[in-house]
């Protein structure tokens, strides 16, 4: 099964806040198909501090989608996961399987609110290594504190974290600040991942083709294949990036 893979993505119908029922679930697939997607791992958000899907039904959900694709007439290769918003519980919740990891991986996809400070990002990092789960770090060109002094992203690395930065950011002009984070992440060799971060079928939709050929242009095809198809596989399988 060749194409991109996509490890974030909120597309799993009445989960979250992203697609609302299966009409937009399908909607969003055919869109994500049509960009050379062919594996995704669904990520609905999860909250320790309110109700959020329990894994068995991220994994129902699953099985209900993929049943719908052969009428359809395509077909992506959907795996459980969670955004996980950090808090210090997290990673107890995560040893009794009240999270989803990254398909099944040591792997787990996790967010911080954009203000967090530094210090709290880092320990939550330090943390979730410390149980043996590998941190990818959600949408990183969002995060203030890594941006006022640029070595914190290295050292997000240095803790056993790896990086996530949506595709959408690199679409930005030359004045929006997100593309210039994403960009600078890129140049300097500390981009792992690729996500769309779909929600809807508007403006937040599973788009990945123009910066995968922004990144194949930049990178070099060895260089892009490694974050759009490698790296990600890697999860899915559960081996060590």
């Amino acid at each position: 099964m060749n194409g991109f893979v996509d490890l974030h993505c909120h597309i799993l119908p009445a989960l979250d806040d992203g697609a609302k029922d299966m009409d937009k679930t399908k909607e969003m697939l055919k869109i994500a198909y049509e960009e050379g997607i062919r594996r995704i791992i669904a990520t609905p958000h999860f909250f320790a501090s309110k109700k959020s899907a329990s894994p068995e039904r991220i994994e129902a959900t699953i099985r209900e989608v993929e049943s719908r694709m052969e009428e359809w007439g395509f077909y992506i290769k959907l795996y459980p996961g969670n955004e996980i918003y950090y808090r210090s519980e997290v990673a107890e919740l995560l040893e009794v399987g009240k999270i989803a990891t990254m398909a099944g991986s040591q792997y787990v996809l996790v967010e911080f609110d954009p203000m967090t400070e530094y210090s709290y990002l880092r320990d939550g990092i330090l943390k979730l290594d410390s149980y043996g789960y590998i941190p990818i770090l959600a949408h990183t060109e969002r995060y203030e504190c890594l941006f006022e002094k640029k070595e914190r992203l290295q050292r997000v690395k240095d803790h056993g974290g790896l990086i996530q930065v949506n595709a959408s950011s690199f679409q930005g002009g030359m004045f929006d600040e997100m593309a210039k984070r994403a960009k600078y992440i890129m140049k300097n060799d500390l981009l792992d991942f690729i996500g769309t971060d779909a929600h809807s079928t508007g403006k937040r939709s599973p788009r990945m083709k123009d910066t995968a050929s922004y990144l194949y242009k930049k990178l070099g095809n060895q260089k892009a294949e490694k974050v759009l198809v490698h790296n990600p596989q890697a999860v899915i399988k559960g081996e060590i990036i």
